[in-house]
């Protein structure tokens, strides 16, 4: 009976002593994750960080260079108008000085007219040339400025979405009930057989 008691009491410990490494285990694996979630959290905002401050300075360099391509349509089509400028000045002084008394009839009235005419085919050719210009100009400025939204978009992606953190470890299960109901009732089962063993041999002493 004495081995009886002994071995339902080491079941018993063995039981609670197993449960109990079980659950540090669990414990520890739960720390171990949490603590590699903390890591990877860090590295991905850490990362993070560093991706958008590049894109900031990106986005100074694509605003740069779409400025610098604004001022250079800028400059080139103040080039031409100023040209033309130029142009209609002289064309307009070569025409009082070529004036000149043709005398009266219609010979002399047509004289006067080519040299107006003539100065006025160079002033339509400039006019449309201007117009040309100012298309290509306005087409130029819309290329750069769709340029400018492909670059910055192509530039803001990486950024577009902040990190989150991953999903937390599932906390383990530390209560002991269970593991001290199952010891008690090992337990209580041993003494219930030395209880029966007490009473068969008290019955076969009778006997």
């Amino acid at each position: 009976m004495m081995l009886t008691a002994a071995s339902a009491g080491l079941s018993a410990a063995g039981g609670l002593a197993g449960a109990s490494a079980q659950k540090t285990a669990e414990v520890n694996q739960y720390k171990r994750q949490l603590a590699i979630r903390e890591i990877e959290w860090d590295r991905s905002r850490s990362e993070y960080a560093h991706k958008v401050t590049e894109a900031e300075e990106q986005l100074d360099e694509n605003f740069l260079a779409a400025s610098r391509g604004f001022g250079a349509e800028q400059m080139q089509l103040n080039a031409i108008f100023d040209q033309a400028s130029v142009e209609l000045q002289n064309d307009f002084t070569k025409l009082i000085e070529d004036q000149k008394f043709y005398g009266t009839g219609k010979t002399a009235e047509r004289l006067q007219a080519r040299d107006l005419a003539a100065f006025g085919r160079s002033q339509a050719l400039t006019s449309s040339n201007l117009v040309r210009a100012r298309e290509g100009y306005d087409r130029d400025v819309t290329n750069i400025r769709q340029q400018l939204k492909s670059a910055n978009r192509k530039t803001l992606a990486p950024v577009q979405f902040k990190p989150q953190p991953g999903l937390p470890p599932v906390k383990p299960n530390t209560d002991m009930t269970a593991a001290n109901l199952g010891a008690l009732g090992t337990l209580v089962g041993g003494a219930s057989d030395i209880y029966g063993k007490g009473v068969d041999l008290e019955m076969w002493g009778k006997s």
